[in-house]
């Protein structure tokens, strides 16, 4: 496996587990709690469950990084 298909991997599986993962609460929060009584809510709950997407994007430079150097392939 070359490195850009590593690189790809890993990207989809960091934004399927942030996202996924907030997806569920959230909605499992709505379930429980019902929807917020302030529509202002709205929006803010819309920015983090984008950002739950778009945040590990910026992990998985760090994340290879360090593999690299645990597996001994930095060298």
């Amino acid at each position: 496996m070359n490195s850009a298909e590593g690189r790809r991997r890993l990207r989809i599986l960091m934004v399927g587990l942030s996202g996924g993962l907030c997806s569920f609460l959230m909605v499992t929060v709505l379930l429980v709690y019902g929807t917020p009584y302030n529509p202002v809510w709205w929006p803010i709950m819309g920015a983090i469950l984008v950002a739950s997407f778009v945040g590990p994007l910026f992990l998985v430079t760090p994340i290879e990084w360090v593999l690299k150097g645990f597996f001994g392939a930095g060298e």
